[in-house]
């Protein structure tokens, strides 16, 4: 464990970048925040509403406003018992982002730098390492994306490892009990695919430390001699140990959460198709080179399969260079980094190799997920890593063979880029001008920019590593250019993604208000982005759809059931009007029809022909178990939802005939429903 004062000193340091790096978005003005359309659609609705609620002095357990209602805490990424979420509810939910972004970003650097720290005992490996993983692009364009949930999870990859690693070394109950605190954090941190990876990773680290004969390699101080062995079976224990560690300190998430994916709409229903969703193609190999190959959306456009933010993970050029000299002489560990790698990108390639159906065949909790891209996370991890190994080795170079090795590189690094760039350069030439040409123009600033980045990174690594342990001041210089370079490189990419935006909901639910007010029954949004769906709830409407990455299933199949804002299944629902951004004639004739009510900017609001009330008492029933089947049934001609209800199971009494009576809600408030009832007989 590196000096109490090494980490205050590294801590102030990535602290530093970090506010640099997120700069004027640390103290948004009001209506603004940090981050994209998660963070719009998802993030703020979503912590302005826990806000709420626990500063009324209660939790949230219910949203009655948004689907049929919704069991609130059970979403993972709502994360109110993750203790960094209580910044956006003790702070304004716009600064309470900034500052879980800032918050993760440095906690993240940290524990790569101690991660790396402890595997090589170098400084300048880890902080190498820390910079590459923390301000990678993968970092940059999640916050872009306002993906606040899949940062917070990830970012204590590094420390349980780090921490893994201590505990095997030192090896007891109670290092393991101590180990398991990042996983619980983990879990708290709420984004579930993004778990699948941080488990993978630390699955195969395990097996890596405890491979039969394998020793322990570290340059930590604190740990044994490289001599000294590993048992398996310790490994296997505190591994167990620390794994069930962290799912207890995170139960309280973690139990509502698995009880929820039973019901969700992902559960069962989720085909391969769903869940290899943004795959990773193999022609965006090359952005790990020249990640604005296929442009980005802020200032260029993006002209790839969707989404950006999904498939970019940049970690530098040195993190390139360092695969080749790895793989030139390569040490244990740096051989465990390649493998990582490998697999990672494999992995991600999703729909377009075979190893994620695999996964998906295998592993149950994988059909859940989506997203294979994400899997190149573990590529990303491993190369920041790798850096740190390179950079870190203790192992030195014969100075012939590392000047044969990087001449050669640097050489051909010239020699392929000043051709390709003369090749894109011939094309843009012969089509311009076109629709293509600007992006070739782009493209051939990222090759001129990632050939440049190469020869700098390749002469200061090249001279890095010439000089011998004892050159303490040599290696200081050359150590803080690669750092240097590291952020010019990462950050020219990465600081573009830094913005604020705006907060509030779409205009169409102002627009609506002016037409129909605030009423109680339901809405349903006709045709909106997803993006705009909570904002219906956030001005006061209870809405059938929303914007949530988890649903319950049997409501989602029920609503969907019939693609037409006339169906039975909203009258059951509620629903009296239907709120479009465009005209909705096709559905203003036929059986039920739409009637126009009002326009008002970008809202056509329409109502519907038949709204049933929320309670109400029938006294006929149809005893269907088969969930399909009793969907299929409301829609049927001959089915009258007003008088009819449709069980799975006989009810416990013998209904009466006649007039079923009436049901009045008397009170209602999330989570909780009074209903004053009058009939005759059961009803």
């Amino acid at each position: 464990m590196p000096p109490r004062k090494t980490l205050v000193q590294v801590g102030l340091v990535l602290l530093l970048l970090t506010l640099l790096f997120l700069g004027l978005a640390l103290w948004p003005p009001p209506g603004k925040a940090l981050g994209g359309a998660d963070v719009r659609g998802l993030f703020y609705p979503w912590l302005d509403l826990t806000r709420t609620a626990v500063w009324q002095g209660h939790l949230p357990f219910w949203h009655a406003a948004q689907f049929a209602g919704y069991p609130f805490l059970s979403n993972p990424q709502v994360a109110l018992f993750y203790p960094p979420t209580w910044l956006a509810i003790l702070l304004p939910v716009r600064i309470g982002i900034s500052w879980y972004v800032v918050l993760h970003v440095l906690v993240t650097g940290l524990g790569m730098w101690l991660f790396v720290h402890q595997q090589t005992g170098s400084r300048w490996g880890a902080w190498l390492a820390a910079l590459t993983w923390a301000f990678s692009g993968f970092t940059a364009v999640r916050i872009f994306a306002g993906h606040m949930g899949l940062l917070a999870t990830f970012a204590w990859l590094p420390w349980l490892l780090w921490a893994f690693t201590w505990c095997v070394v030192r090896p007891s109950v109670w290092t393991a009990v101590l180990a398991g605190i990042p996983f619980g954090l983990a879990i708290l941190a709420g984004h579930t695919t993004s778990l699948l990876y941080v488990g993978l990773v630390w699955a195969a680290w395990a097996l890596y430390l405890g491979m039969e004969d394998w020793r322990l390699e570290t340059g930590d101080s604190a740990s044994p001699s490289p001599q000294s062995p590993v048992s398996s079976f310790m490994v296997a224990r505190q591994f167990l140990i620390a794994a069930l560690v962290g799912l207890l300190l995170s139960g309280i998430q973690f139990l509502p959460l698995a009880q929820f994916a039973l019901e969700s709409s992902r559960s069962g229903s989720a085909g391969f198709d769903f869940a290899s969703a943004y795959s990773f193609p193999p022609a965006h190999l090359v952005t790990l080179l020249v990640p604005e190959f296929f442009g980005e959306p802020t200032h260029a456009g993006y002209w790839s399969v969707p989404n950006f933010e999904e498939l970019t993970y940049y970690a530098g050029v040195l993190a390139l260079l360092a695969v080749i000299l790895a793989a030139r002489r390569p040490s244990r560990r740096a051989l465990f980094y390649l493998a990582m790698m490998a697999f990672g990108l494999l992995l991600a390639f999703g729909s377009y190799a075979f190893l994620y159906r695999l996964f998906y065949n295998l592993l149950p909790p994988f059909r859940l997920a989506r997203a294979p891209g994400r899997a190149a996370v573990i590529y990303l991890f491993a190369a920041a890593a790798l850096l740190g190994e390179v950079a870190g080795s203790r192992r030195a170079w014969e100075r012939p063979a590392l000047d044969r090795l990087l001449r050669w590189v640097l050489a051909s690094t010239a020699v392929l880029g000043l051709a390709v760039i003369a090749a894109t350069g011939a094309v843009f030439i012969v089509v311009h001008p076109t629709d293509t040409s600007g992006r070739l123009w782009h493209q051939v600033g990222g090759w001129a920019t990632a050939v440049l980045l190469l020869l700098v990174g390749g002469v200061l690594l090249w001279r890095f590593l010439a000089w011998p342990q004892t050159a303490v001041r040599q290696r200081r210089v050359l150590g803080l250019a690669l750092a240097a370079l590291v952020l010019v490189d990462l950050w020219t990419f990465g600081y573009k993604f830094i913005r604020l935006e705006e907060m509030a909901p779409d205009r169409t639910w102002y627009e609506t208000q002016e037409v129909i007010g605030t009423p109680t029954e339901r809405l349903l949004p006709w045709g909106m982005s997803i993006f705009e769906q909570n904002g219906a709830w956030q001005v006061g409407f209870n809405s059938v759809l929303g914007y949530n990455a988890l649903e319950i299933g049997a409501n989602q199949a029920f609503i969907g059931s019939i693609p037409d804002p006339r169906s039975t299944a909203y009258d059951i629902l509620n629903t009296r009007y239907v709120v479009a951004q465009l005209p909705l004639d096709q559905f203003t004739e036929g059986e039920r029809p739409l009637t126009f009510v009002g326009h008002v900017g970008d809202a056509w609001v329409y109502e519907r022909a038949r709204v049933l009330p929320l309670a109400r008492l029938v006294s006929r029933v149809e005893v269907i178990e088969d969930e399909k089947a009793a969907i299929a049934r409301i829609h049927e001609p001959d089915f009258d939802p007003a008088a009819t209800a449709i069980l799975a199971a006989p009810p416990p009494c013998e209904l009466a005939d006649g007039a079923a009576g009436t049901a009045v809600i008397s009170e209602q408030r999330d989570g909780y429903w009074r209903i004053d009832t009058d009939s005759a007989g059961a009803a």
